[in-house]
Formats: C-alpha cells, sequence, structure tokens
C-alpha cells in the first residue's frame, strides 16, 4: 500500500513538472468545465457545448481546472 501511494505521489509530480506554465492546453469556456486538455479532440471535451479554447497552463489552472484524466 506504501508503495503506491509513493508511485502516486511521484506520478503527481512527474506530471506537474513536464508540463510547463507555458504549454497550451484546450478548456471548455464554460464556469461548470473542471479540467484542461492536451489536445483539442480528447474525449473528455465531447460534451463541451461551449467553445472549446486554448489557454496556458497557469490560465487553466488559475481558473480551477485540473489535468483531464482521460489524455494525460
Amino acid at each position: 500500500m506504501n508503495k503506491i501511494i509513493k508511485l502516486g505521489l511521484a506520478t503527481m509530480v512527474w506530471m506537474t513538472m513536464s508540463f510547463s506554465s507555458n504549454s497550451n492546453v484546450y478548456v471548455c469556456d464554460s464556469t461548470t468545465s473542471v479540467a484542461y486538455h492536451a489536445s483539442d479532440s480528447c474525449k473528455g471535451l465531447n460534451k463541451c457545448s461551449h467553445k472549446i479554447i486554448s489557454v496556458t497552463v497557469s490560465e487553466a489552472t488559475n481558473k480551477g481546472k485540473r489535468a483531464c484524466k482521460i489524455c494525460y
């Protein structure tokens, strides 16, 4: 169990470090969307009925978005 927790934490650190805050990601321009995506064709954006916009990771996290569980 302890190994699983350490692996999970290591993965989260790697993901955080591997995505520059200047990298562009995609978000559904809706107040109810929760994630940012690596691609505008991610299936996590299929239900978006608003405009899909490109923003930096920094902008996305400032808007309260987290990394998509599908494409990240």
